[in-house]
């Protein structure tokens, strides 16, 4: 069972329930609760005896991840890791401790060092690098002067110049994707928030761990943390692309590192304070009953030192009293048992790991106490839910706001159900996040009439209401992400000969195995399919190009002859086929993107698919390059 226990001598235990249950909180990742020994192929062996000594590129000025420090010592988290790495493989690491990062990074790209120890995966350093899994994790930040309010995001930045420090990934990132900004290149992070001091540049875009940590050790206090980014700092170790056989090994000792090893290099590194509000009216409630006793105790004890003759009268009152607060507690003894009975609550620390659950948790989830306390929610986690939805969850928790939304989760038996969860951290008494607590509420049953509303009811797939609403929606955010949208209208060849042959049973059980293997075609969230009417099929995706879309066009239509489903009464195939009209659109056109006129257009190629002798793809054609296209799909 899994039970929340108040007793009068206890009451701190019902101070935190009450808190909890107020707060709304849950931790929604963390790492694994243990990692076993290395255990290296003889291949893996041979090549470590063959390199004994690695030359490592590291960041001299990046603390606390990695730095140089007065006596030309290489100190920080990543050089803890670094050093565990070496003892758990037996291997020497010759340290870089003399160049800038802008030079070691050519250094690695030209073999003469080997590998980076912290450094983040981007697009240029996977052109001469292979990366290992993240080992730390830290939210990307904006800080500005204290004159400047908050800055909501990286869009309020526009016009304004921000600084990065040169060769970071910061850089690389920002370029991408805002190339909007006016950015300042400094030489590294002191400088950038020394410009930022005296007002050069507007803002900085870092990781929080390093600008905490400059900002301490440069005594800036004209500065702050003044907004969030979407972004992480994901950092990994890194060795040079013509090394593959020491990634494999690096990861096996970076797994091995237990999370005692983990938590230790953390606790020696990082203290940050962060500065949140926090909603206190229901402790100060509970407090003022507990208050007001005390006050009447305190003034029926001075009532009985200075009239004795009243002492039998007060001590019946203090007597009451003390009943009074008696029946009170057990009042609030009540509420938490209900809330541990009906109320969907847990708790972790600040790593993810449950400490503690209620009984209504155990019970939607199907598992028991002793094995969810010390497990990870991940463990809970269903594949439907897209990973973007749980990197938005930790960067609004981490950042100490609370987060809401809806979850689809998966029970101990395998079946799932939704919630909607609100979701925050908790503090200590210097506002340090000491870890997660989650109040849900079951709307399984409003989830499943929600998709039986957009669900075809013969094939699974969502439905012709379903269509209408998604097509406008993924159109308009193809052309926001200057993607290529692509529509394709898809019938089964020959169907109505197959029913009247087959028999109309026959024909649904077709109609079911081809939504399924196109269902199984389609991967990405961003992929759609329909049944739109009949024996009419219809999908929509997002590619990056035409020829993307086409040759996924081309995926489905083997996919559905692959399923060798005799049919003697098509003319293309011994089976069943479909033919398949393919439109596409990108931003950008001269065309408008009309939903009318894309559907058109696809419905268009498909009759020219069955023109030409079905069971093929036909794509309209906008220009010689997709005219070339088509014809070599046909």
């Amino acid at each position: 069972m899994c039970n929340l226990m108040i007793t009068r001598r206890n009451i701190g235990k019902l101070r935190t329930a009450v808190v909890m249950t107020m707060l709304f909180v849950v931790a929604a990742s963390g790492v694994q609760a243990s990692t076993p020994l290395i255990e290296l192929s003889e291949a893996e062996k041979q090549w470590l005896k063959a390199h004994p000594s690695i030359r490592l590129a590291v960041d001299i000025d990046w603390s606390p991840f990695e730095y140089v420090d007065d006596d030309s010592n290489y100190v920080g988290m990543a050089a803890e890791y670094i050093t565990l790495v070496g003892q758990k493989l037996d291997i020497q690491f010759d340290v870089e401790k003399q160049k800038p990062w802008s030079e070691v990074v050519e250094s690695v790209k030209k073999r003469e060092l080997d590998m980076f120890s912290c450094v983040v995966a981007t697009t240029q350093r996977r052109e001469y690098a292979d990366f290992t899994r993240p080992y730390l994790s830290f939210p990307m930040v904006i800080v500005t002067s204290d004159q400047v309010a908050y800055v909501n995001g990286i869009r309020d930045l526009r016009n304004e110049t921000v600084a990065v420090v040169r060769g970071y990934a910061t850089q690389d990132l920002l370029e991408k994707n805002h190339p909007e900004l006016d950015l300042y290149l400094a030489d590294n992070v002191a400088d950038a928030l020394e410009k930022l001091s005296h007002g050069k540049v507007y803002a900085y875009i870092g990781n929080i761990a390093t600008v905490s940590d400059v900002i301490r050790r440069e005594g800036l206090t004209n500065i702050k943390i003044s907004g969030e980014t979407p972004y992480n700092y994901e950092l990994s170790m890194a060795v040079r692309n013509d090394w593959p056989e020491f990634i494999p090994i690096l990861q096996k000792a970076l797994d091995s590192i237990s999370d005692q090893e983990r938590d230790q290099i953390y606790r020696n590194w990082i203290k940050l304070r962060y500065e949140h509000g926090f909603d206190y009216d229901l402790l100060w409630q509970v407090l003022a009953v507990v208050a007001l006793v005390i006050a009447l105790i305190l003034f029926w004890n001075r009532r009985l030192s200075n009239e004795i003759g009243k002492r039998i009268e007060a001590e019946k009152r203090v007597q009451d009293a003390h009943q009074r607060l008696e029946q009170t507690n057990q009042q609030l003894v009540d509420y938490v048992d209900i809330v541990d009975k009906y109320v969907i609550t847990s708790s972790t620390d600040k790593r993810g790991r449950i400490t503690s659950t209620s009984e209504a948790f155990c019970e939607i989830s199907g598992y028991g106490q002793e094995e969810l306390i010390g497990n990870n929610h991940r463990l809970l986690r269903h594949e439907d839910m897209p990973e973007s939805i749980y990197q938005e969850l930790w960067s609004t928790i981490a950042g100490g706001k609370t987060w809401q939304g809806e979850l689809k989760n998966k029970k101990k038996n395998g079946d799932f159900y939704w919630v909607h969860a609100y979701i925050s951290p908790n503090f200590d008494e210097q506002q340090k996040i000491t870890g997660y607590t989650a109040i849900r509420e079951d709307i399984t049953n409003k989830k499943r009439a929600e998709e039986l509303s957009i669900t075809d009811e013969l094939t699974g797939l969502f439905n012709r209401r379903q269509f209408n609403q998604l097509f406008p929606m993924e159109l308009t955010r193809a052309e926001r992400e200057k993607k290529t949208f692509a529509l394709m209208i898809i019938d089964v060849d020959y169907f109505k000969p197959y029913n009247d042959n087959y028999g109309h049973q026959q024909g649904d059980s077709v109609l079911q195995q081809v939504a399924s293997a196109l269902k199984d075609s389609l991967r990405r969230a961003s992929d759609f399919a329909f049944r739109i009417g009949g024996e009419e099929f219809a999908v929509i995706v997002t590619a990056d190009n035409i020829e993307q879309a086409y040759a996924l066009a081309e995926k489905l239509r083997c996919a559905v002859e692959r399923l060798q489903l005799t049919h003697d009464h098509n003319p293309a195939s011994n089976y069943v086929t479909v033919s398949i009209g393919l439109k596409t659109h990108n931003s950008g056109e001269d065309q408008p993107a009309e939903t009318e006129l894309i559907y058109r257009r696809a419905d268009d190629a498909l009759y020219q698919a069955k023109e030409n002798g079905r069971n093929q793809v036909a794509v309209q054609r906008q220009s010689a390059e997709v005219q070339k296209l088509g014809a070599a799909g046909t």
